[in-house]
């Protein structure tokens, strides 16, 4: 799989890093062995088709993810006119025993939402930064993802997670798309016909955090998004997109989560 130059940010010592982005396109049956030394984290953004590696199978759709292991033949089956994946990849000499350790194996699959979607678009966002520290800041960010991943992965029988994952992606979806406004948790208990103090309990076992909590998080990330893509856009303009009643909350509630303001954030952005 081809991946961009990131010039030598992959140091002998480093115990894990990001070495690279890219998007990959299937347009028919084929077989792919990736003989360098990097992981990569595959999302699916479009099609139908089955992924295989030696005695195991996948279907895979859009919204699937992957974890794929170096030297490890996967062939891809599209049912689809096209497969397409988001590519992530990346090493470290902590790996072999850490994926281990997480259970994490040569075909994972998983689906990317809630924390894990968000972890996802941060280390993207990182790997856009000027800053010096970004490789240690999506190194960090990859880190929680893997241990996340594999705490969200045995929290619940299969049972349990498809009916309770199901009714909470809906209203996760309800915030993605109306996070602009003024959404409280009466708002969101009654969208899912429970109570507030049911509905806490229910999505902090299912994400560790509060509706509310992630709905300040996706904001917080839209926010970024914006601070980066749209440099004319000002912090007060910015504020009042994402949601936020007025711009100094919005900064006071920024540096909480970042460690830093809009603005300072923003100039690591830049050339």
């Amino acid at each position: 799989m081809p991946k961009p130059n990131m010039g030598n940010l992959l140091e002998p010592d480093m115990p894990l890093v990001i070495t690279g982005q890219n998007r990959l396109t299937v347009n028919e049956l084929m077989d792919w062995s990736d003989h360098s030394r990097d992981y990569t984290i595959v999302q699916c953004i479009g099609g139908t088709g089955r992924i295989a590696a030696k005695d195991l199978e996948l279907s895979v759709r859009k919204g699937t993810a992957l974890i794929m292991f170096p030297e490890v033949p996967y062939r891809y089956n599209n049912s689809d006119t096209t497969l397409q994946f988001d590519c992530l990849s990346f090493n470290g000499y902590i790996l072999p025993r850490f994926l281990h350790s997480l259970q994490i194996g040569e075909l994972r699959a998983f689906k990317p939402d809630g924390m894990l979607g968000l972890l996802l678009r941060e280390i993207t966002l990182a790997l856009q930064s000027r800053h010096k520290d970004y490789i240690w800041h999506g190194s960090m960010l990859l880190y929680t993802f893997l241990v996340r991943l594999t705490i969200e992965a045995e929290r619940y029988s299969t049972y349990e997670r498809t009916e309770a994952r199901l009714r909470l992606a809906e209203l996760v979806a309800f915030m993605k798309q109306y996070y602009q406004q003024d959404l409280s948790l009466s708002i969101l208990a009654e969208k899912m016909n429970v109570t507030e103090q049911h509905l806490n309990r229910i999505f902090k076992k299912e994400f560790h955090m509060t509706p509310l909590e992630y709905l300040v998080r996706y904001r917080l990330l839209k926010a970024k998004e914006m601070l980066v893509q749209q440099k004319d856009v000002t912090a007060h303009e910015i504020a009042r997109a994402v949601g936020f009643n007025s711009a100094s909350y919005f900064g006071s509630v920024f540096k909480k989560y970042e460690g830093i303001s809009p603005i300072e954030l923003r100039k690591q952005f830049q050339e």
